[in-house]
């Protein structure tokens, strides 16, 4: 009985590991996400393992960070969004890369040069009808029709489609024509930077 308690504790243990090495790049896990029953097994599994894993990507279920600075610092370099000292738990369940986070949080932030270097010097982008090609036209565009209104971005879902590429459901609420419109952000990427993005209902 003794060895089949310690083969099951070993398995468990097992599972673990591999749940946490499968936490992609640019996302997290909670302890409890990792294992709902016994999440405080998962903190002793990544304070004793030798394997090497992404531990940086687990966190507490209120999105706080155990480790402190250094895992805030590593969570950043990887485009996982925040609030604050805590990880913004909606956004970064999406099913989304770094290189979209990081266009989706420069855009909230309406950060010019943050939204253009999410891009390829060859990117393209369509909107309302128009195409800009390259850096320079997006940022025309960018500081043109993209914010001549002032509105409040609300990331509502998002997933993978392709092998390099996403769609991200985005709600638009501002001063504008309608004051809401929901859109699809269509985006192809090359090196975690955009390749492409087409944004239409």
């Amino acid at each position: 009985m003794a060895g089949d308690r310690r083969s099951s504790h070993e398995s468990r243990i097992a599972g673990i590991v591999a749940r946490i090495r499968q936490i992609p790049r640019g996302s997290v896990r909670t302890y409890g996400e990792l294992d709902p029953e016994a999440p405080r097994l998962v903190g002793r599994v990544l304070a004793t393992t030798h394997e090497d894993l992404p531990w940086q990507r687990v966190i507490r279920a209120d999105g706080s960070i155990p480790k402190g600075q250094r895992q805030r610092e590593l969570l950043l370099g990887e485009g996982v969004p925040m609030r604050g000292d805590r990880v913004d738990l909606d956004r970064a369940r999406l099913n989304l890369p770094a290189g979209v986070a990081a266009y989706l949080r420069a855009a909230e932030a309406r950060n010019t040069d943050a939204v253009v270097a999410c891009f390829t010097d060859d990117a393209e982008l369509a909107d309302e009808g128009s195409t800009w090609r390259g850096r320079k036209e997006i940022r025309r565009w960018w500081e043109g029709p993209a914010t001549k209104y002032r509105y409040t971005v609300k990331v509502r879902g998002g997933q993978r489609v392709a092998s390099d590429r996403y769609v991200a459901r985005v709600r638009l609420t501002g001063k504008f024509p309608g004051r809401t419109v929901d859109l699809r952000y269509r985006f192809t990427l090359r090196d975690a930077l955009i390749s492409a993005l087409k944004i239409a209902p």
